[in-house]
């Protein structure tokens, strides 16, 4: 059966000549714009493109297509039918171009919005002390002449730090890597590093501050606005003013999405937003003239206005990211292992650096 195709299809195309070669084009063509892919074509893959299949010329790319065209009536060749499968561009390859089998589908990863704008501070050993202002100096006036100058002092307490391990391993088969496409260690890799992100943030947020560093949501010591009702114009800008100005240079809002939405119904007492969005390209959407950022691991009822360059992050080990075929049990089961470390904790150094609005509802 084979030699006869063989043979049908060299003479079909020999007796079409040159027009095979362009009608093969014209009908794949035709069915890309069919399928709508000409649309998708243009947009590249999440990541490069695999090499495509050796090419071939033009006259025995068409006799391929012709080949597959004639099977589709006769389905007793599995064997041949099997081999022009979609790495083969005659029996359908050429409407399955690589971009999509190079495309991963994922997720947008979530952008660090808090991590940016907190201290960061390397540390070598596991914990420590960070010294902490808590009182300031104070000045007099009216000494009479030769009297002594009042004495004043800071006041300075501890605190106190200790580094938590954040971690995550995954094993995947020898065979899956030397397969996949796009290439899955790669792939992983950029998985967990976008995770990591995003805890950092969920952290600085929400920690516990027992298992975890501290959130700012756990933290104590912060100036609180009871709201307990709709969020308001005029409570925002009370919020805002509650924060001591000394603060109000780095300072910025942080809330979840649920609140960011209901500030953008509210209006000055002139009607105008008070959500400013950007007017130029590369400039800050600001609420009362603040920028801010949206943390939705925070609940509904709280927003917080504040300094985050006064939460300090302790870098005990900076995100590592490993691979190996041979360590632990790798070896045996003939895979590989990729893993994420980082050591780290989280305190909100100065608790008067932030204000909270609490009992907000819908």
């Amino acid at each position: 059966m084979n030699l006869d195709l063989d043979k049908l299809v060299h003479e079909l195309s020999d007796r079409l000549g040159e027009q095979l070669a362009p009608a093969v084009t014209q009908a794949v063509d035709a069915k890309i714009r069919e399928l709508g892919l000409d649309r998708v074509e243009r947009k590249l893959g999440l990541l490069p493109p695999a090499e495509p299949p050796p090419a071939a010329c033009p006259t025995e790319r068409a006799r391929l297509f012709l080949r597959s065209a004639i099977l589709r009536t006769d389905p007793g060749d599995e064997v041949v039918r099997k081999a022009l499968s979609e790495s083969t561009a005659g029996a359908g390859g050429y409407l399955v171009p690589t971009e999509y089998r190079a495309e991963l589908l994922k997720r947008l990863p979530e952008l660090s919005e808090l991590f940016p704008y907190v201290r960061r501070i390397p540390v070598s050993t596991d914990s420590g002390e960070f010294p902490k202002l808590v009182g300031d100096v104070s000045i007099a006036w009216g000494r009479a002449e030769n009297d002594d100058i009042g004495e004043t002092a800071p006041a300075f307490t501890q605190l106190t730090w200790t580094v938590r391990n954040m971690s995550a391993i995954t094993y995947m088969s020898r065979e899956l890597v030397d397969d996949a496409n796009p290439g899955i260690v790669e792939l992983v890799t950029d998985l967990f590093a976008e995770a990591v992100a995003a805890e950092r943030d969920r952290m600085i947020a929400t920690g516990n501050g027992t298992t975890q560093p501290e959130g700012i949501y756990s933290a104590a010591g912060l100036e609180a606005l009871a709201v307990d009702g709709a969020l308001t114009y005029a409570k925002l800008v009370e919020l805002k003013y509650t924060l001591p100005r000394k603060y109000h240079r780095n300072a910025r809002w942080v809330m979840n999405s649920t609140n960011l939405q209901r500030i953008t119904a509210l209006v000055d007492n002139n009607g105008q937003p008070i959500l400013r969005d950007a007017l130029v390209a590369g400039e800050t959407p600001r609420i009362l003239g603040k920028p801010f950022s949206i943390q939705d691991d925070l609940p509904d009822p709280v927003i917080f206005f504040g300094d985050l360059s006064q939460y300090l992050w302790f870098d005990r080990q900076r995100l590592l990211i490993e691979s190996t075929t041979t360590g632990g049990d790798t070896f045996a089961r003939h895979q590989v292992a990729v893993k994420v470390v980082e050591r780290c904790d989280g305190k909100l150094g100065l608790a008067a650096a932030f204000v909270k609005a609490t009992g907000i509802t819908s």
